[in-house]
C-alpha cells in the first residue's frame, strides 16, 4: 500500500509517541491552562538514533477488518523542537517516508495534535497521548495517538473514533525496539 494509504494516516499525525499531567501553576494563567499536559524535547530525546527495528500493523482500509503486519525500520534526528522520523519498509520500499514532529513552544501541541496526557514511570518509560480531528476513510473522526517511549522500545498507536459513533478502533500501531 502506498504512502497515501496507511502510511499517510500514520505519518500525517505522527508528531512522536510521559510525570502526570504536568504544567506548573503560574501567575496570570487560568486554572485549566496551568494544569494542561505538556511535552518537551527531553521527552522525545530517547528516540534519536538510527537503530530502531520493528513492525507496522495496520487495519486494511478496504475492509476495515483485516490486519496487515510488515517489517519496519526507523531513524530519528533532532533539531531543537523538531524531530525528523525516517521510516523504511524493507518489503515495500515505495512506502518509505519521512515525518516531522514539531513541538510547540508551550509544549501543549505536537504538530496538529493537542497533548491530552503525559506520564513518566519510575523506570523512565514515557507515555504521551495526543488528540486531533481527522479524516479516516473519507469520514470525519477524532484520532487519538498514544506514544510509549523507552530507551530501547517505542510504540505509536493510532485509535479512531468516527464522528457518528461512540466506538473506537485501532487503525495502526508501530512497534520498534533497539539493541
Amino acid at each position: 500500500m502506498g504512502q497515501t494509504g496507511w502510511l499517510g494516516c500514520g505519518l500525517a499525525g505522527l508528531a512522536i509517541c510521559l510525570s502526570a499531567c504536568s504544567g506548573d501553576a503560574r501567575d496570570g494563567q487560568d486554572r485549566e491552562a496551568s494544569f494542561a499536559a505538556r511535552v518537551s524535547p527531553d521527552d522525545l530525546a530517547p528516540l534519536v538514533g538510527d537503530d530502531w527495528e520493528g513492525e507496522l500493523t495496520y487495519l486494511d482500509s478496504g475492509d476495515n477488518e483485516t490486519e496487515i503486519t510488515m517489517p519496519a525500520e526507523l531513524a530519528v534526528s533532532q533539531n531543537g523542537r523538531v524531530f525528523e522520523l525516517y521510516f523504511t519498509f524493507p518489503d515495500d520500499p515505495q512506502a518509505n517516508g519521512r515525518a516531522e514532529m514539531v513541538l510547540s513552544e508551550d509544549g501543549r501541541r505536537m504538530n496538529e495534535e493537542t497533548v491530552q496526557r503525559r506520564l513518566k514511570t519510575d523506570s523512565g518509560e514515557r507515555m504521551i497521548v495526543t488528540q486531533r480531528a481527522c479524516q479516516d476513510n473519507g469520514m470525519s473522526a477524532e484520532c487519538e495517538f498514544t506514544y510509549i517511549i523507552a530507551p530501547d522500545a517505542l510504540s505509536i498507536t493510532k485509535t479512531v473514533t468516527p464522528d457518528n459513533s461512540d466506538e473506537s478502533f485501532r487503525r495502526n500501531r508501530y512497534m520498534f525496539t533497539r539493541s
